[in-house]
């Protein structure tokens, strides 16, 4: 099958091997790129009294920022890492993160495994390297709980507007499947103007979302071609083409 991979790169590379093995088509059109905030970070680390009893990490991009963010990252890698999935929690343990508890795959179940954790120190302060935009879900569980929460924006997605002509090869001829990895994506992807401009051609189209949550965030008359996995985990949601 022919799959409109949207998610950002480097991500989208791997994605596509993936699909090469499975037999399908990849055709890459990342929609948003990152755009690392390393003195945000930096600050977030100078402005606690003390290094963190622990950190919370959403997405493989915060451990790109922090690998180059210009800092001694010995300290640093003795602490526990929240990982909300396996693939942020790969993404740290390749940095040299040696305690890493892996979430239930979004930002709230992830809130859910920090406080049922009976390792996690009652009094410490815990960092969370957030990017933007992104979820309110999990900070308002743990500020809720009384966590002490200090958040650090240290990347920042942003919009690709991509010229006619990429938009054009991307998607004619219509792609069979399109993947959307976040609810940004998914808006993103409604608004460009091949899209936009036949919502009819686009109900051909199988929207695999990478969560409930993102399938949520569809127009209501596109929601019947949406499907996602029981888990937000890629392999699974690779495994719905």
């Amino acid at each position: 099958m022919r799959v409109l991979v949207t998610r950002p790169e480097p991500s989208a590379e791997s994605t596509a091997a993936q699909l090469l093995q499975r037999g399908h088509q990849p055709v890459l059109l990342p929609l948003m790129r990152a755009h690392h905030q390393p003195e945000a970070l930096r600050q977030a680390l100078a402005d606690v009294s003390h290094l963190p009893s622990s950190l919370i990490v959403t997405s493989a991009e915060a451990m790109r920022v922090l690998a180059g963010a210009s800092l001694d990252l010995s300290p640093l890698l003795a602490l526990r890492l929240f990982a909300v999935g396996t693939t942020t929690a790969e993404a740290a343990g390749n940095l040299g993160f040696t305690r890493v508890t892996i979430g239930g795959g979004d930002g709230e179940a992830l809130a859910d495994c920090l406080l049922a954790d009976d390792k996690t120190e009652p009094d410490g302060q815990i960092l969370y390297l957030a990017g933007t935009p992104r979820s309110s879900s999990l900070e308002e569980k743990l500020i809720s709980a009384n966590v002490n929460l200090a958040v650090a924006e240290c990347y920042r997605m942003l919009p690709v507007d991509h010229h006619a002509e990429r938009l054009k090869a991307a998607l004619d001829p219509l792609p069979d499947v399109v993947l959307l990895y976040s609810a940004e994506t998914a808006r993103h992807f409604l608004s460009l103007p091949p899209v936009a401009k036949d919502t009819g051609r686009i109900k051909a189209l199988r929207l695999l979302c990478l969560s409930e949550k993102i399938a949520e965030t569809l127009p209501a008359d596109l929601r019947p071609m949406a499907a996602w996995p029981l888990e937000p985990r890629e392999d699974l949601l690779l495994d719905l083409i």
